[in-house]
């Protein structure tokens, strides 16, 4: 093994990168991060140092997946004397050179350590680098863990809110995020401001005009009427008018010749190509970086996140060589065009061009979508190298001629004639004037393609009046291009967030992408409107980009990571306050507590996986908190209530009681408890069945129960479902389903005893090698599993349903050639003409009845 280690994020980088630096360098990849924050509560200690400030201490943790990787790199360290950290040159790689060097150093011994970072993956900067490294950059790092230690606080703190006052299905997968919920109120006030807005008629009226001697038509638009711009609402006006102009001719009045330069845009930032690919190529914000981390591993393209749109002195030569060897000097301006980054861009990177502008799109081979992004982003760093286009507006101004006319009418039409291509040459772009806030063309512009040659005085023919009725436009709804545009313009976010945020919102169900437009749904309404009432001062526009500004005088001048952490935590901790429910009345807890002192005999403490629920222990630690002056929550009160109602057969009149100390049932949840009773039942009736001790669901429900805590109305109705549908086995079927009937949703499933299931079943004694399970999205497909599932149900209830027996056909059809004379027996079984399920999926079934999963969802299932 070589003497140098360098470690890179990607194996496609390491591969790359291994050509350059010879047999003296041994190049290793991280596969990105190799320490996060744990996902469980405590992962950043937060300690009170004075008032109003704190220290931060995230507790970081080999990221799952990782440990092999951190061993194969620890060996490695082992075998070199020196060690390159060549992560990406932003926070985020930073971060992963300083979580390398925190975990390798211990190995390392006294070995020297090098941080080498690189815009582009070329042997010339690459070998550069190398010669020239340099320390980890620490208040880079500290803006990137506070950024870390920002959104964890926020998801963690506000996440648990949203459970529990916002009420939708599955409401444990809301989250609130300090710029996913920034952006989700811009959609969300987008979409308001559409609704508001009240669409008024109005006429754009004009005329479709020809010269005299013949040639193709050309439409000016009425520009003036009696010298004022028009506004024309009203059909009954628009018809006078028209009555007015029948019969008039056209005169050519004014030419107009106005020359105009069209400068070139700057070459891409992150969110310049996301928006750019977002609108000519259709690509999303992750297909757009994905496509562009692999062009930047392969060595296309320099590092594709930063804001920065300055290029390189060697770039603008190659450039320019480029352009007048291939378009001629001309095209190449007087002056190099220089750009100029926003203030708060980072200037030491690059903006996103190509590594070697002499590899033109037509001769490059690669995929086929990262050829597509590469072309525009080659396209746009050439045309910012060129000279600008220089055109003509040539607006003719027409006249209407009629004897007698009641108004003054003035009609103009615009055409653009490019006199010199200049970066046009290579980006070809439209001309035509823009909507505001929309890629759409405005409509109501006088601009044509083109127009015929005319003269002051000349006389032109009518070929018809037009009045065209529309309606006023009010604001678009945001695509994930605009979006982005809106992020940055506000300075919310930065480029390496925008795509993750867009998922997000899409993932969350808080927005859908439809036509290019991204629609807000009711989650993201209910989720938006809360925290605009409840917690407005930490998720407005304003204050988010404050704390992106504040994250970068960490980076760049310095500030205490600490410091500016204090700060927002402060303002955190009491917006937090602020939109609590406030606390019960102490009285009330005393009430309770001495309605708990008759309980003589405590139901045993009960595990349910990680967590003990313990009754005594809970009432007791709840006395001592109010004891301490500690602040108590209505929903320890509710518990306590609920607890109570539990013990019910060791106090007497318990919900009365409760009733007269002014805490009712139907203010705690145990209000919408099951009957116990009926989950008692429940059980017992499974426990007859037998074989469900495997349903980890049930096992569930079964713990909670055992452990004192009540099933809501929803669990006994699964409940109930799974005993009704098992229950075919017992003799009291009827009577077991009769008693069930009002408490299963949806009634039970009518299965099928067909005589030919079992049959079907023992074709697949023979088959000794299985489908390898495969794995989509969360649910996985195993053939074995579904059939031995299928015989475990037939076993205990002699059917199975419907659509089981179809699914179970289609998986008997898949395997015929490891069936024993399967043509032979198919016939008598109904499998000729079943597809297998190779060929239509046969595994989606509307599982068992006593799955876990809701009615509404389908997705395979073991039948139980």
């Amino acid at each position: 093994m070589g003497k140098k280690l360098l470690i890179v994020e990607s194996p496609a980088k390491a591969k790359t990168i291994g050509k350059y630096l010879g047999e003296d360098f041994v190049v290793k990849s991280s596969v990105g991060h190799i320490r996060d924050l744990p996902k469980e509560s405590g992962a950043i200690v937060i300690a009170p140092v004075g008032p109003d400030k704190w220290t931060f201490t995230p507790k970081y943790v080999v990221s799952d997946g990782k440990d092999k990787v951190v061993s194969e790199l620890k060996s490695a360290v082992k075998s070199s004397d020196e060690i390159f950290l060549a992560s990406d040159p932003d926070r985020e790689g930073e971060a992963i050179a300083w979580h390398l060097h925190e975990v390798l150093a211990p190995v390392a011994g006294k070995k020297p350590f090098h941080r080498v970072t690189y815009n582009e993956i070329t042997k010339s900067a690459v070998t550069k680098a190398v010669a020239d490294p340099h320390d980890i950059d620490m208040p880079r790092v500290d803006a990137q863990q506070a950024r870390r230690i920002l959104d964890r606080i926020v998801g963690y703190k506000v996440s648990p809110l949203l459970w529990k006052n916002i009420n939708c299905p599955n409401n444990r997968s809301l989250s609130a995020g300090r710029v996913q919920s920034v952006a989700l109120r811009l959609l969300v006030e987008r979409q308001r401001e559409i609704d508001a807005f009240k669409p008024e008629t109005y006429f754009l009226m004009g005329v479709e005009a020809r010269k005299r001697e013949g040639g193709a038509t050309f439409v000016a638009r009425l520009a003036r009427l009696d010298g004022e711009k028009p506004n024309v609402r009203e059909q009954l006006v628009v018809n006078n008018l028209l009555l007015d102009l029948s019969g008039a001719e056209l005169s050519v009045e004014d030419i107009k010749a106005q020359p105009k330069k069209r400068h070139a845009l700057p070459p891409f930032t992150t969110s310049t190509l996301q928006q750019a690919a977002s609108s000519v190529l259709g690509f999303s914000p992750g297909k757009t970086m994905k496509l562009a981390q692999a062009l930047y591993e392969q060595g296309h393209i320099t590092y594709m996140r930063t804001d920065s749109v300055n290029i390189s002195e060697q770039a603008r030569a190659a450039a320019r060589e480029f352009v007048e060897r291939e378009y001629g000097a001309e095209f190449y301006p007087d002056t190099p065009n220089i750009f100029r980054s926003k203030a708060d861009a980072q200037g030491a990177h690059e903006a996103i061009r190509p590594t070697n502008i002499g590899l033109v799109p037509a001769q490059a081979k690669m995929d086929a979508m990262e050829l597509k992004l590469y072309d525009l982003i080659w396209r746009r760093f050439l045309a910012s190298q060129m000279a600008d286009a220089r055109t003509t507006v040539r607006t003719v101004v027409l006249g209407a001629l009629k004897p007698g006319l009641a108004h003054r009418y003035r009609f103009t039409a615009s055409a653009t004639d490019i006199d010199f291509e200049g970066f046009l040459k290579v980006m070809k772009l439209s001309l035509k004037a823009k909507r505001p806030d929309s890629d759409e063309d405005d409509e109501d512009t006088d601009e044509v393609a083109s127009l015929p040659p005319l003269a002051v005085g000349e006389t032109l023919d009518v070929a018809r009046w037009l009045a065209d009725e529309k309606q006023t436009k009010g604001p678009s709804h945001y695509s994930e291009a605009s979006l982005i545009k809106a992020l940055e313009e506000n300075g919310v976010g930065r480029p390496s967030t925008y795509a993750a945020t867009i998922e997000t919102l899409k993932t969350r169900e808080y927005a859908v992408n439809e036509k290019k437009k991204l629609i807000p749904l009711e989650r993201g309404f209910l989720v938006c409107d809360w925290l605009v009432k409840k917690l407005e001062p930490l998720f407005n526009v304003g204050y988010t980009a404050k704390m992106e500004a504040e994250l970068d005088k960490v980076e760049e001048q310095g500030e205490p990571m600490n410091d500016m952490l204090s700060e927002f935590y402060a303002k955190f901790l009491r917006a937090v306050a602020e939109c609590a429910e406030p606390a019960p009345d102490k009285e009330k807890f005393l009430a309770v507590f001495a309605i708990l002192d008759e309980v003589k005999e405590w139901k045993p403490a009960k595990k349910v996986g990680r967590r003990t629920y313990d009754d005594r222990a809970f009432v007791e630690s709840v006395k001592e908190q109010m004891e301490s002056g500690r602040p108590l929550s209505s929903r320890q009160l509710e518990f306590l209530v609920r607890m109570a109602l539990g013990y019910s057969s060791q106090i007497p009149d318990v919900e009365a009681r409760l009733k007269e100390c002014g805490v009712t049932a139907s203010s705690s949840p145990a209000a919408q408890k099951a009957d116990d009773g009926i989950v008692r039942y429940c059980f017992e009736v499974l426990d007859r069945i037998g074989g469900m001790d495997g349903n980890p669901f049930l096992k569930s429900l079964r713990d909670q129960f055992e452990g004192g805590r009540g099933l809501s109305p929803k669990q006994l109705s699964i409940l109930a479902r799974n005993v009704g549908d098992n229950a075919l086995s017992l003799p009291d079927c009827e009577e077991v389903r009769a008693k069930l009937a009002g408490y299963a949703d949806g009634g039970f499933q009518d299965n099928v005893s067909d005589p030919t299931i079992p049959k079907i079943l023992d074709l697949f004694k023979g088959v000794t090698e299985w489908r390898p399970a495969t794995k989509k999205g969360k649910k996985v497909y195993d053939d074995k599993s579904f059939v031995e599932s299928l015989v475990d149900q037939y076993s205990r209830r002699n059917s199975l349903s419907p659509r089981q027996l179809m699914a179970l056909k289609r998986v008997a059809v898949a395997y015929r050639s490891a069936i024993p004379d399967f043509d032979a027996k198919a016939e008598g079984l109904g499998l000729k003409g079943v597809p297998s399920s190779s060929e239509k999926s046969a595994e989606v079934v509307e599982g068992a009845a006593d799955s876990k999963s809701t009615p509404k969802r389908r997705s395979r299932k073991k039948a139980k």
